[in-house]
């Protein structure tokens, strides 16, 4: 670079640092603001960490800053100046302090967008959904404004790299650049990594299908930041680039560590509103596990469907539903509308079952108390499970757990094959089963779960975190007697039962996720889980599959016989002729019926006339 080009450098970086120092750091505030109040998260970075972090509710910048260090007792000077107010400084950091043109700026976070301010902080009108972060820089402080990944698809369980880079134009260059963030710390769900000098960290283990957290930054205690601390999420769905979310809010909202864990309040106010939806078979099996009866409307229909096309038809999971329910109802699944829904459900094919309907029928078996020997017995499944263990590779580690359909390991069905195969993990022996061998299956189950689960809590699903996958969970964990909340299932932002209760809805229910409100089937499951940490708090084990219940004393349903009044044709042949004799015998002595060959008399043609008129009026009346 020749000596004209350095002093040009130079003066553009004065002036611009002039300007930043002016425009960024909030020093014009006598513009009138919109005074309409925006829902804004603000977050101050000063030199060594954040100091203050909160929602506001401001019609500009400077008012959500001024309202968040008023609301934390942090003092801020604000100084009139040649361009109107200036922030001289917030606690003990004044502008200036490095003898440079450092002092107090801000950017703004919306989603899917990071902006550098360019008006001042107080010209500056907020939106809802801002994220408004105000750190002490220099105007060439880099904030992490761009983030790619390397492939831009990223797949779980495969390596990758993500590239963190400060976007920013070059004014003594005339052109837009792209700077690395070198040698900057960056947590992936709370795994440290340092970037290189091309802003590059590698993951090479890879991640879980689903939601992950970031968090960039480059603290100095004695000098300006190499990078702004800057935090947020990212989605995997292999199928798409990852989706970003830059918002500290919702970084922060997955922090479900401070959710109060009150299981037999929660366990009350959900039962209230099942109580009143009952009319659903899961909702029958887990009332009655409260001594509650619940709505058999749906027990009517299941008959009337059996009356009408048998139970040939019905699926494996439809029978095993059945099965319990009718159970938990009080009636014998053994004769229901005359047929054996067990000998039905236990004669059927193995490998024409799916992984789910393996699990729930080894719960069947439980519930129906199964003693003859079918062609599917208690042995075949369990072996049927261990057989179609999977093995997914992740880096050098093995996660093992079982899926319903193809070779991703799901952890919703990692959580009923665990609780499936509890049994046999507490020591009930089978022959023809090997309990070591099971028992060796499950804890690598439990590591693999452990290791899935997210840094608030959430063991993520195939399609996202969601209530259900969290509810599965807890029944596979209570049926072992391993605790929900112990250091296994606890990470840094929450354990599996406040990930679960950070589902809650409305009065009782249960979200499924972030947008199906007050879901009827997460509620449902939830409900279960909530049965079983208020018995594993009282018991230490608990198994929501197990039944006690005496199928010998159970009851057979049937439809009751519909009963009508028979008609003329229907009536004996001897009533009919009696009654005609009745009728003959009366009429002869009024003199109205003519006898048998004789001409009908005239009298009688009349009142027929009249009558067949009569009936065409009417005919005539309803076909208008």
């Amino acid at each position: 670079m020749n000596k004209n080009k350095k002093i040009l450098r130079k003066a553009w970086l004065i002036i611009f640092a002039l300007f930043f120092s002016i425009m960024q750091s909030g020093a014009l505030i006598n513009v009138k603001a919109d005074t309409l109040l925006k829902e804004v998260y603000v977050r101050v970075e000063s030199l060594e960490g954040t100091i203050a972090e909160g929602p506001q509710q401001a019609s500009n910048g400077f008012e959500a800053l001024d309202k968040l260090l008023k609301e934390k007792n942090i003092k801020m000077e604000a100084k009139d100046g040649e361009w109107g107010k200036y922030i001289e400084s917030i606690g003990d950091l004044k502008a200036g302090k490095f003898g440079g043109w450092d002092g107090w700026m801000y950017y703004v976070k919306n989603g899917s967008t990071i902006e550098s301010g360019q008006t001042s902080i107080y010209q500056y009108n907020t939106k809802d959904g801002d994220n408004l972060v105000v750190y002490y820089g220099n105007f060439d402080t880099p904030i992490v404004n761009s983030i790619s990944f390397q492939p831009e698809i990223v797949k779980e369980n495969e390596g990758f790299k993500m590239n963190f880079s400060y976007s920013t134009f070059d004014y003594t260059e005339n052109k837009a650049v792209v700077l690395p963030i070198k040698n900057a710390k960056v947590s992936i769900d709370k795994k440290d990594y340092v970037t290189d000098a091309q802003g590059n960290i590698e993951i090479k283990q890879g991640l879980f299908k689903g939601e992950h957290s970031y968090k960039v930054s480059g603290y100095n205690k004695d000098s300006i930041p190499t990078v702004i601390m800057d935090k947020g999420l990212f989605t995997i769905d292999n199928v798409n680039k990852p989706v970003l979310q830059h918002s500290d809010k919702k970084f922060n909202d997955k922090d479900n560590s401070k959710i109060e864990k009150n299981i037999n309040k929660e366990l009350d106010t959900t039962l209230n509103f099942m109580k009143n939806n009952s009319s659903n078979p899961w909702a029958a099996i887990s009332l009655s596990k409260l001594s509650i009866k619940a709505d058999e409307k749906f027990i009517k229909s299941w008959a009337e469907q059996i009356k009408k096309e048998g139970i040939k038809e019905l699926s494996p999971s439809e029978l095993e539903t059945r099965i319990m329910s009718l159970t938990a109802m009080g009636y014998t699944p053994y004769n229901f509308q005359g047929q054996d829904l067990v000998k039905e459900l236990f004669n059927r094919n193995i490998e024409d079952f799916y992984n789910n309907e393996i699990v729930f029928a080894l719960f069947s078996y439980d519930y129906a108390k199964v003693k003859e020997n079918y062609n599917i017995t208690e042995d075949k499944l369990i072996n049927s499970l261990l057989d179609s263990k999977l093995v997914n590779k992740n880096g050098d580690k093995n996660l093992v757990g079982w899926t319903w359909f193809g070779d991703k390991i799901d952890p919703d069905m990692t959580g009923a094959v665990i609780n499936a195969l509890a049994p046999y993990y507490n020591g009930k022996q089978v022959k023809g089963v090997d309990n070591n061998k099971l028992k060796a299956a499950v804890d690598e189950a439990l590591n693999t779960l452990s290791y899935m689960q997210n840094e608030s809590g959430d063991i993520v699903g195939q399609y996202g975190p969601s209530c259900e996958t969290n509810a599965f969970i807890i029944l596979g964990l209570t049926s072992l007697g391993v605790d929900p909340e112990g250091s296994k299932f606890t990470k840094n932002k929450g354990d599996l039962v406040s990930a679960l209760l950070s589902y809650k809805g409305d009065n009782g229910q249960f979200n499924h996720n972030s947008e199906a409100k007050n879901n009827y089937l997460a509620t449902e499951q939830a409900f279960r889980a909530l049965i079983c940490l208020k018995e594993y708090k009282e018991k230490g084990t608990y198994d929501y599959y197990s039944s006690t219940i005496d199928i010998s004393s159970l009851k057979a349903y049937k439809l009751p016989e519909e009963t009508k009044k028979p008609s003329n044709e229907e009536k004996p042949k001897q009533e009919i002729e009696m009654k005609q004799k009745e009728n003959l015998k009366n009429q002869d002595k009024k003199g109205n019926l003519p006898k048998t060959g004789s001409p009908i008399g005239f009298d009688f043609m009349i009142a027929l006339s009249i009558a067949l008129m009569s009936a065409g009026v009417i005919l005539n009346k309803k076909s208008n």
